[in-house]
């Protein structure tokens, strides 16, 4: 079976355990990295376990590679792609079954219970949680956040390339071309929304509600690992087959986890191994490493806000041929707001109007006139943050 992840430079160690632990249970699994950046010094594709490496711009079809680039950060791009490499990988090597897997997740059992589940359904999710929260936290940590983020955790997806499972990839696919943005208000969350209305627009999506799958930190009010390393890993006594370590680099992942399991609980053990394998497939090296399109080409970094604006105004977006050139980031800084902008305005709106108040004459027409500047100015902006969540 066939298996694909989505990375930069900086989450290749993670990609490596992905595949070591991969292949240590699985060990027919071809395993392909899509990598949205350039390979970091040093990366010898005889030496890795990725059985092919993929570029996204050998993969990605659209009319202005760099302007698409643009539009996407970091999270979003690199789960943008992921719908375009499905359809690449299938395209290319005739593949029969895909599966999709984060570059955080560690593989623990045999995976080959996927490919029997395709034969009965084109295309498998996996919920962030299978059972009711039974408290006010738990309610909050996975519920209300399974509302916000979505249903299902695309960190797992597998489908199969059949007339239904390709009408879904091409459908998914269409989706993330032009809506996978971190936009909760406007009802994105990268690709992982989209899934929330699929069960209902396709009736060949099959919902993998077996514990053993994609356990992670959200779900472990209702999945107890136990085991070690020597006897093997189980989940509510069923063996283990992955692992979702999200929230790591950030720890996030020892938050969520303490407030879970105690000291010494099995999946701290589980959690500690993991580390030490990031760090013997080169975290410390690779781990801080910024993504290419990070940075305009002379070097300043992009703000979200930047990207934001590019994807709200087509005329700026029409403008710019490049958005990545010296001019578009002039411009970009002489037409969006920090948080520094807003504090001045402020402060000068309010000075103006004092000065109005103690002056006479024409000094007080001058200050009335520079308080309204202030004032409209300050109202524009402010509505402008609200009409695009900036």
């Amino acid at each position: 079976m066939h298996f694909f992840t989505s990375v930069t430079a900086c989450y290749i160690p993670k990609a490596r355990v992905l595949a070591k632990t991969l292949k240590m249970h699985n060990e027919d699994a071809v395993l392909h990295l899509v990598i949205s950046d350039d390979l970091p010094p040093g990366f010898d594709r005889e030496n890795e376990e990725f059985d092919y490496v993929w570029n996204i711009e050998d993969i990605i079809e659209v009319e202005n590679f760099r302007k698409w680039t643009f539009l996407h950060d970091v999270v979003e791009l690199c789960t943008a792609v992921k719908g375009a490499a499905a359809l690449h990988i299938i395209k290319e090597l005739g593949v029969d079954r895909l599966v999709y897997l984060d570059p955080d997740i560690g593989v623990f059992g045999s995976l080959a219970p996927v490919s029997d589940m395709l034969e009965e359904n084109s295309v498998l999710f996996t919920p962030h949680s299978t059972a009711p929260a039974t408290a006010p936290r738990g309610i909050v940590d996975d519920e209300l956040c399974a509302l916000k983020y979505g249903v299902y955790n695309f960190g797992f997806l597998a489908v199969k390339s059949d007339s239904r499972g390709m009408r879904f990839l091409r459908w998914w696919n269409d989706r993330l071309m032009g809506y996978c943005y971190d936009d909760i208000p406007n009802g994105m969350f990268t690709d992982q929304k989209w899934g929330d209305i699929a069960p209902g627009l396709f009736d060949f999506i099959g919902i993998i509600h077996l514990p053993e799958y994609n356990v992670a930190t959200w779900n472990l009010s209702h999945r107890k690992v136990s085991g070690s390393q020597h006897e093997g890993w189980s989940v509510n006594g069923r063996p283990l087959r992955f692992f979702h370590f999200t929230g790591f680099d950030s720890g996030a992942h020892r938050v969520m986890l303490a407030l879970h399991a105690k000291p010494g609980d099995p999946v701290w053990e589980l959690s500690l191994l993991y580390e030490k394998w990031l760090e013997e497939a080169g975290q410390e090296e690779l781990g801080k490493l910024v993504y290419k399109y990070a940075y305009y080409a002379n070097g300043r970094k992009i703000e979200k806000k930047h990207r934001k604006m590019f994807r709200l105004r087509s005329d700026v977006y029409d403008y710019f041929d490049d958005p990545y050139s010296d001019e578009c980031c002039a411009w970009m800084e002489r037409n969006t707001v920090s948080n520094k902008n807003l504090k001045e305005l402020f402060i000068s709106k309010y000075k103006y109007k004092f000065l109005s108040f103690f002056s006479a004459g024409k000094m007080r027409r001058k200050y009335k006139a520079l308080y309204a500047r202030e004032k409209f100015a300050l109202n524009q902006i402010q509505a402008f943050l609200n009409e695009s969540n900036l």
